[in-house]
C-alpha cells in the first residue's frame, strides 16, 4: 500500500509512530524576537518542536543561506555553534534537555544575516525531512560597498558608466550630484533612483568629482565619491597677448599665461628672435628655450578652483628690462601621453616711456624708486635756484642802499 506524502509540518503516520514536526501556531514559522529585527541589535529566533514522545532525543540543527553571496552555513546544532567564533563569538544556541522549545541568538545582529534562517531535525529517522524556513530581514542602514566605482580615467569621447552599489534594508535609494553642484552631463544638478550612471560622448567639462547618496528610512545615508578624470589635448590662454615696459630702469615685466589640459602638459617658454609667424610645432622647434637664469624666472601656480580645473599659471618674468628684451615670446605645452598633442600661444613686450608693472626681483631699485630718487633731485635743484635767488636780492638792495647813501 502506498502512502501520499503530506505537507511537512503537518503530523502524519508512518510505521505507527508519530512523526515530529514544527510549531506553526505562530502562523509564520519561527519566532523572531523583536519582529523586525535591526542590524547591532540583539536578536532570538525560537523553533519549537512537538510529536515528541517520552523516549524520543532530538537534535535541532540551524542553517542559514545568505543572500549577500548566495551562501549557505550551518550556524549550530543544539547548544553547539559552527560559526562566528572569530574575531568574537556574536552567535550563541541554548535548548534546555526537557523543553521542546530550539533558541539561535545573534548578538549583536549583522546587516550580512539577511537570508533564509532554517531549524531541522538533525536526524529524522524517517524517510522525510523536517524543518521550517523563515525569511530573516534585517533591517540597515544604507552601506556603499567597494566594488563601487573607483576613481577612473578615460578619454575625450569616450562612454563611460559610473557605479554606486549599496547594501542596505529596505533597497537604498541612489542619489548622484557633483561635490562642486555643478550640473551633471544630463543638465540636471541631481539625479535619483539608478545605481548607474551613464555618460556618452563625455566631453572634458564633465570631469571632477561626482558623489552618490545612498539613503533610506533606517539611516541618515552612506556617501561615496569618486574623480572622474577626462584626458583632453592642452590648450592655452593668455589674458594679455601685449605687454608693456620701460626699458633700461632697472625694472621687470612678467607674462602669463593658463595652460590646460590632463595629463598635465609641459610647458616650455621662447624668445622668437627670428620674427616670422609661429604656426606649429616645426616652427617652435628652431627657437632656443627659456630657462631660470640672471634674466628670466619662470614659475608654475594651480590657481583656485574657480578660476579654472586641470591648468597651470605659467609666469615668466623678464628681469631687468633691457631694449633687447623687446619682442615677441612663446608658450608652448605638449602632452607626454600618445598620441602626442601641442598647443602654441604669444605675447608680446612693447617699449613703454614709464613702468607699467612695479618690481618683481629683489636685486632691482624699481619704478617707484627711481621716481622718489628723480624728484628728489629736482626738489634739491629747486631749492637751490632759490637760495640763489635770495642771495642776488640781497646784494642788489645793500648796492642801492650804498648809492643812495
Amino acid at each position: 500500500m502506498m502512502v501520499a506524502h503530506l505537507p511537512i509540518f503537518f503530523v502524519h503516520y508512518l510505521d505507527g509512530r508519530t512523526v515530529p514536526r514544527f510549531d506553526m501556531r505562530d502562523k509564520d514559522g519561527i519566532i523572531y524576537d523583536p519582529i523586525a529585527p535591526r542590524s547591532g541589535e540583539r536578536f532570538i529566533a525560537k523553533c519549537s518542536l512537538v510529536g515528541l514522545t517520552d523516549d524520543d532525543k532530538r537534535s535541532v540543527s540551524w542553517e542559514l543561506h545568505r543572500f549577500n553571496d548566495n551562501k549557505r552555513f550551518y550556524l549550530a546544532t543544539d547548544d553547539q555553534v559552527f560559526q562566528f567564533y572569530q574575531p568574537k563569538q556574536r552567535l550563541f544556541a541554548e535548548h534546555e534537555l526537557d523543553s521542546n522549545n530550539w533558541y539561535l541568538i545573534f548578538d549583536p545582529l549583522d546587516r550580512e544575516d539577511y537570508g533564509d534562517l532554517t531549524c531541522m531535525l538533525a536526524d529524522t529517522g524517517y524517510n522525510t525531512s523536517v524543518f521550517l524556513t523563515r525569511r530573516l530581514t534585517v533591517y540597515s542602514e544604507p552601506l556603499v560597498v567597494q566594488s563601487s566605482t573607483k576613481d577612473i580615467e578615460v578619454s575625450e569621447g569616450d562612454n563611460v558608466v559610473l557605479q554606486c552599489i549599496a547594501q542596505g534594508q529596505p533597497v537604498p535609494q541612489i542619489q548622484w550630484m557633483k561635490a562642486d553642484a555643478s550640473p551633471l552631463p544630463d543638465g540636471n544638478i541631481r539625479t535619483i533612483g539608478s545605481i548607474e550612471l551613464p555618460i556618452n560622448d563625455i566631453k572634458r567639462q564633465d570631469r571632477g568629482i561626482y558623489k552618490c547618496l545612498a539613503v533610506n528610512l533606517v539611516g541618515f545615508g552612506d556617501t561615496w565619491t569618486m574623480k572622474l578624470n577626462v584626458k583632453f589635448p592642452p590648450f592655452i590662454h593668455c589674458p594679455y597677448p601685449e605687454v608693456g615696459q620701460a626699458v633700461n630702469f632697472m625694472v621687470d615685466v612678467y607674462i602669463e599665461c593658463y595652460v590646460h589640459g590632463y595629463p598635465a602638459p609641459r610647458i616650455t617658454w621662447y624668445k622668437n628672435d627670428y620674427g616670422g609667424i609661429i604656426a606649429d610645432q616645426t616652427t617652435v622647434d628652431v627657437l632656443k628655450p627659456i630657462w631660470n637664469s640672471y634674466k628670466y624666472k619662470i614659475e608654475a601656480t594651480i590657481p583656485e578652483p574657480n578660476v579654472c580645473t586641470d591648468c597651470i599659471l605659467s609666469r615668466l618674468t623678464v628681469i631687468n628690462v633691457e631694449a633687447a628684451d623687446l619682442g615677441m615670446y612663446v608658450v608652448n605645452a605638449t602632452t607626454n601621453d600618445k598620441p602626442y598633442s601641442t598647443a602654441i600661444d604669444t605675447v608680446s613686450i612693447y617699449e613703454t616711456p614709464e613702468c607699467q608693472q612695479f618690481i618683481t626681483h629683489r636685486d632691482n631699485i624699481g619704478c617707484r624708486k627711481i621716481r622718489f630718487s628723480i624728484n628728489s633731485a629736482q626738489k634739491k635743484v629747486n631749492n637751490f635756484d632759490f637760495k640763489i635767488l635770495i642771495t642776488l636780492i640781497l646784494i642788489i638792495g645793500l648796492q642801492l642802499v650804498e648809492n643812495i647813501s
